[in-house]
């Protein structure tokens, strides 16, 4: 993932892309980039995929529709280069088609203009929730911790003091009817114990607040 990715929501700069890239191609190793998050970024120009300085076809690029307008519709997309062939055998082999009507829908809603002025309200929106999101942590969470800022997405990576368990807070909070994703299901080695992912891309409410409020006291508890 080279934009907002999935926990972090860190973007690799271009030059880092091009180099991944062309270290790639001249060991000629195939890049499967899933880019599902970059329509959801905050500034005024969309982030380019490594796909962009893919000159050999060793880049596959995904995109998807279910992060950005309908996760039930789970229609997304593969420009697969040099293994267009290849992915569109497996495609059939394993799922035949996609939903026509649905499919449908979708390229009617494109044509119709809608679908960059519903990219350009998402966006605002997931913007100031996450703005909300942070101020709330500041204003709850004791000294101590440490907040990245993505320039898109909807998630917020959060890494609290040294003894604290993800693990247990998860357990606890869950328990409050909260949910989040705890640092080690991140990890094959079960890192970042003190570590939690903060999904912001519902509207934010004094709900919301609340349950911050109380995932501050239960990890000073911890």
């Amino acid at each position: 993932m080279t934009s907002f990715q999935n926990p972090l929501g860190a973007t690799m700069p271009d030059e880092k892309k091009r180099d991944l890239v062309q270290l790639l191609e001249k060991h000629d190793v195939a890049l499967i980039e899933d880019d599902v998050y970059a329509e959801l970024y905050f500034g005024t120009q969309r982030p380019r995929p490594a796909k962009a300085f893919d000159t050999k076809g060793l880049v596959l690029h995904c995109g998807s529709f279910s992060k950005c307008l309908a996760p039930g519709y789970r229609i997304g997309w593969v420009a697969a280069g040099k293994f267009a062939t290849a992915v569109q055998r497996r495609k059939i082999t394993t799922s035949l088609s996609t939903s026509i009507p649905v499919q449908d829908g979708v390229a009617l809603f494109l044509r119709q203009d809608a679908y960059d002025a519903h990219l350009s309200r998402l966006r605002n929106a997931l913007a100031s929730q996450q703005r909300a999101l942070l101020a709330s942590v500041k204003k709850h969470f004791p000294p101590g911790y440490r907040a990245t800022r993505p320039d898109g997405g909807y998630f917020v990576w959060l890494e609290l003091p040294p003894a604290t368990d993800s693990l247990e807070l998860h357990r606890l909070a869950l328990k409050h009817g909260i949910s989040l994703a705890p640092g080690p299901i991140f990890s094959p080695r079960r890192e970042y114990r003190n570590c939690v992912r903060l999904n912001y891309g519902h509207p934010w409410s004094a709900q919301l607040d609340r349950a911050v409020r109380q995932l501050a006291r239960l990890s000073a508890a911890l």
